[in-house]
């Protein structure tokens, strides 16, 4: 993972740091980071999003849906989507899920929209612990888009107390 502060001069360190979707509204950076995460070995998952269907589709194909659940398309489940990115092969990889015109999607789902880059964010969270890097690139046309609350979690009581009765509590 990052290790030295050598690391921290890497392009997904930056990226990494505050949480693992990033939003971009200039093509041309989108593709210049593209080109930093492809230089340090990332594999990119590309996917456009025209219409929810053809987006879900081309989900499906770039998780290979059917080779991992034995069915195919994914239909949008975001629970499903959920479990494939968490036992997605990454066959040794650092992943990129760079999503082309999501403002598409944002703007005719917009839960659906957040449930997605909700589910990257929780699952790239996982893979840190596993040490594997998985994060977002969103590239939109509105400039004004914003998804708060992703991958949010709450503080937990640690597993010997989750219980209340082992905190003296009825």
């Amino acid at each position: 993972m990052f290790r030295t502060e050598e690391d921290r001069g890497r392009a997904d360190w930056e990226l990494l740091a505050e949480g693992a979707i990033n939003l971009y509204w200039r093509d041309e950076l989108f593709e210049a980071t593209k080109g930093d995460l492809r230089a340090l070995g990332y594999r990119l998952i590309e996917v456009t999003c025209i219409t929810p269907e053809q987006f879900r589709q081309a989900v499906s194909d770039a998780l290979r849906w059917e080779a991992q659940f034995g069915y195919e398309p994914w239909t949008g489940n975001l629970n499903a989507l959920n479990d494939a990115l968490c036992g997605f092969p990454f066959d040794g990889d650092d992943v990129a899920i760079c999503l082309r015109d999501f403002h598409v999607i944002a703007g005719q789902e917009p839960p659906f929209a957040h449930g997605l880059l909700d589910s990257i964010e929780r699952n790239s969270r996982y893979h840190l612990l596993q040490g594997r890097r998985l994060l977002a690139l969103v590239q939109t046309n509105d400039a004004k888009f914003h998804c708060e609350g992703l991958g949010a979690a709450s503080a937990r009581w640690n597993p010997a107390e989750w219980a209340n009765a082992s905190r003296g509590l009825s």
